[in-house]
């Protein structure tokens, strides 16, 4: 619509439209940070050693206990480089959103506030591969790294017990013949066996919730004290994530959040970070960390940082281009911490 400069017109504030970064699996799950200054990091899988003290009599001498030791994974973590250019013609016809088309803003304001801009969206867009990334380690215990020049899979090595695939009767969506309170009990010992770890979370996609907390054998089971008393405020959670209670039941006592966090794929259509029809039980207590390799830049300083950002100016044509820099890899090194089920 073109604008009548003889009618007089009231410039609001630009309404920002924009969608966060969610990190909220990073928050929950993913709290330890460790950078490094090589292109690799090494996780050190130590499996727990549950043997009895052997027997012996006496006066005979003890018995040598073998080392068990430990198996020691190398990734190489993804790169990431988002990059911006504004030419110099954008700064002097194109506005910012929110100011007055009759001009109060130069072109070397706008181009301070484009800059700061750009920074914004290139670390929003790699939080959001970061969360995408740790969906993929906790729903399949592999990322798949697929780009410009890179084809490759970082498998954390899920034990196959721990993928799970209802079919049949024991679907969630089978009100009469399934039962998740007992599914839940056998993956929270599953945890407990061979991650060492008390589940004590459930997240899922809205389908995989709604019949999960919608079955006749979990509402008697679900708590939700802790919202009625104000010791959870739904509101505070990050955009997408909603806590229903607790399902407290012997041998469960696990907070249950539904995850609706959605990114756009390079095709632009809007994607889940959880499937619909998936769960995952695990323990917010398990080892699992967001590692950062070397920033592969010299403009660095060789100075180990999760996200670096450069900025330079061209000459012909005329602009200035902003880099942002990082090699993240979100990496549950109790990867047996971990059961994820496809459960509609």
């Amino acid at each position: 619509m073109a604008v009548d400069i003889f009618t007089p017109r009231t410039m609001i504030r630009a309404l920002n439209q924009e969608n966060v970064a969610n990190t909220f699996l990073l928050d929950l799950l993913f709290t330890n940070v460790e950078v490094s200054d090589t292109k690799y990091v090494d996780i050190d899988i130590v499996k727990g050693d549950e043997r009895l003290a052997p027997f012996v009599a006496p006066i005979v001498e003890g018995e040598l206990v073998e080392d068990q030791g430990y198996k020691t994974n190398t990734y190489e973590p993804p790169y990431i480089k988002p990059k911006f250019m504004t030419s110099a013609a954008q700064l002097l016809n194109e506005r910012n959103p929110g100011t007055s088309i009759y001009g109060g803003e130069s072109p070397a304001q706008r181009a301070a506030l484009k800059l700061t801009k750009e920074i914004q969206d290139g670390e929003k867009m790699i939080r959001r591969r970061e969360e995408w990334m740790a969906a993929q380690a906790i729903t399949t215990g592999t990322i798949t790294v697929s780009g410009k020049g890179v084809e490759r899979v970082i498998d954390f090595g899920m034990a196959a017990s721990h993928k799970v695939t209802l079919s049949g009767t024991d679907l969630w969506s089978d009100t009469t013949n399934s039962d998740p309170i007992s599914d839940i009990k056998e993956w929270g010992r599953l945890v407990s066996d061979d991650g060492d770890a008390n589940a004590d979370v459930i997240i899922g996609g809205a389908g995989a919730i709604d019949a999960l907390l919608g079955h006749p054998k979990v509402k008697e089971a679900l708590d939700t004290r802790r919202i009625d008393l104000g010791l959870i405020d739904p509101k505070q959670l990050a955009k997408g994530v909603i806590y229903h209670g607790t399902i407290k039941d012997t041998g469960v006592n696990m907070d249950v959040y539904e995850y609706n966090g959605s990114y756009k794929d390079e095709s632009g259509t809007r994607q889940r970070y959880i499937a619909d029809g998936r769960i995952v039980v695990t323990s917010t207590t398990a080892d699992f960390r967001r590692n950062y390799a070397a920033i592969q830049d010299l403009d660095a300083g060789l100075v180990a940082m999760p996200i670096f950002v450069k900025s330079w100016e061209e000459k012909d044509p005329s602009g200035r281009v902003v880099l942002l820099q990082s090699a993240p890899l979100p990496a549950p090194h109790q990867i047996d911490a971990i059961v994820t089920a496809a459960v509609l």
